[in-house]
């Protein structure tokens, strides 16, 4: 089994409830803008919203141009003007960068990776949102370092994306770096086109899909930590 001591670690649903995150900002968002929110509504928005950071990863679109298409459709979608899509996609943002909720275990896990090297944040976003997010997360006794898209102007899975991250790993070896996420497109893809090894986090116990190539895969974070110690 291969030494491990520097982690490339995804933060959203794989150490953040993102699901909830998102629900409560969409949820505090709308009813601000006087709009009535529902149950429904998220899971539409979700749809929405996966889908185009799908094409964000492939650069099919802009993160400027995420923005402008979000709320616009989502809005559509539910029935609602679009007239206030811009201002709505400014007040999810910012009650985004307000909410974290920890996945259960999240801390004692990189308590427990920190111990075994150096663990680093890569993470595609927005940098307000998550640079809100993570300050109310003790993140800085953990990491290192904290790597989000925006900041970079390029995001995951580029190659661009993993050179940016690598040249500021000081003597970062592929051999001994190990990526963890729970995205097969984002974080899997990474590694993949990289040729790191990676451990996909899939507690769902989602099907693998074709075209994506795990060394590993966990259903917890115990799993991951015995991956590394074995």
């Amino acid at each position: 089994m291969k030494r491990y001591d520097v982690f490339l670690l995804d933060a959203d649903d794989t150490l953040f409830d993102f699901a909830a995150c998102c629900q409560n900002a969409l949820r505090r968002a709308m009813q601000g803008l006087g709009f009535s929110y529902g149950e429904g509504d998220y899971l539409q928005y979700l749809k929405i919203n996966d889908a185009l950071w799908r094409r964000l990863e492939r650069r099919e679109i802009t993160h400027q141009q995420l923005f402008s298409l979000r709320f616009n459709e989502f809005l559509a979608r539910i029935g609602q003007s679009t007239e206030k899509a811009a201002q709505l996609n400014l007040a999810y943002i910012a009650a985004l960068s307000e909410e974290c909720v920890p996945l259960a275990g999240a801390e004692d896990f990189l308590k427990r990776l920190k111990e075994l090297g150096r663990v680093y944040i890569v993470t595609n976003g927005t940098a307000s949102v998550q640079r809100g997010r993570f300050q109310k997360f003790p993140l800085e006794k953990y990491v290192e370092n904290i790597f989000i898209s925006e900041e970079l102007g390029v995001y995951k899975p580029s190659e661009a994306y993993f050179d940016q991250v690598v040249s500021q790993i000081p003597c970062f070896k592929k051999e001994r770096a190990l990526i963890i996420g729970d995205s097969l497109t984002s974080d899997i893809a990474l590694a993949n086109g990289a040729k790191v090894d990676c451990v996909w986090y899939n507690p769902r116990k989602k099907p693998l899909k074709i075209g994506f190539f795990p060394t590993y895969t966990a259903e917890n974070y115990q799993e991951i930590l015995k991956i590394i110690q074995n």
